[in-house]
């Protein structure tokens, strides 16, 4: 499996247009099911359709991405495309504002459902944060029989669901760690990111992880502390080392369904903290 192919639309006012979805994520524009096993029962919707829909319900497309295959045809490849409504925002007092945005999963070889997530994307640093689960609405719509209405009524839910996740993020800023704890969070990040259990990481990795790059992220509330880590895990660009090993640069996870695991897992473990 090949690097991840991606697009992103710059600010608020910047939406990704069709042609740019096209150059960075063609596998949206696929025209017919390419799998002969499909299921007769199965009902061909391609994924411009749902740019479409979601655009008449206010939502519009801001990141796209594509696994793209070595030796095969990348039409089998599972694609993802980020929406978000330039009228629905989540204010801060402390001016941490977040945009929500829904984002869906597909493919076009029948194997699998229009998944949707919510996320919640940070101005202050741009970190696209996937926090689908059991505190958060995730969605399918299956293909048998499509319809706009199925749509809405995953944004409607989405909507419906937003004073939820204004809650959990006014609940992970009031709640204040210990040292130990960010230590702790900070490991099983990384541990998250490796995929494994057990690691023994020096003490200037975790150190490394927990350093903000931007003033605003400074403090010791669960809200900053998690988005110092999550960023640090997700984007790279920072030295990490088992005990007694050699130190090597962590880079950006390339893989969009790699970097929505990890970010699902992590919110799930700062969440577990409240």
């Amino acid at each position: 499996m090949s690097d991840v192919i991606s697009s992103f639309g710059k600010g608020l006012d910047s939406y990704l247009t069709k042609d740019q979805i096209r150059k960075s994520t063609p596998l949206v524009f696929a025209d017919a099911p390419t799998n002969p096993d499909v299921s007769d029962k199965y009902l061909f919707v391609n994924s411009e359709t749902i740019i479409d829909d979601l655009a008449k319900l206010n939502w519009f497309p801001v990141t796209s991405a594509q696994r793209k295959s070595k030796g095969k045809s990348t039409i089998f490849s599972k694609h993802m495309i980020s929406f978000q409504n330039p009228d629905i925002k989540i204010t801060s007092k402390d001016g941490d504002d977040a945009y929500p945005r829904i984002i869906m999963t597909n493919s076009h070889d029948g194997m699998q459902s229009f998944q949707f997530s919510v996320g919640i994307f940070r101005m202050v640093c741009s970190n696209g944060l996937v926090v689908a689960d059991e505190k958060f609405s995730s969605f399918k719509i299956k293909h048998k029989g499509y319809t706009f209405g199925e749509l809405r009524n995953v944004v409607v839910e989405a909507v419906k669901d937003l004073p939820n996740k204004v809650e959990v993020l006014n609940n992970m800023k009031s709640r204040i760690l210990s040292t130990e704890e960010k230590r702790q969070l900070a490991l099983d990040a990384m541990l998250i990111r490796a995929g494994v259990k057990t690691l023994n990481y020096d003490e200037e990795t975790i150190d490394e992880i927990l350093e903000p790059k931007r003033s605003e992220d400074r403090g010791d509330d669960l809200w900053r502390t998690f988005n110092v880590i999550q960023e640090k895990i997700t984007q790279g660009d920072f030295h990490a080392a088992l005990t007694g090993a050699k130190v090597r640069k962590v880079r950006k996870i390339k893989s969009f369904e790699k970097d929505m695991k990890v970010n699902k897992e992590l919110f799930k473990l700062a969440t577990n903290l409240i």
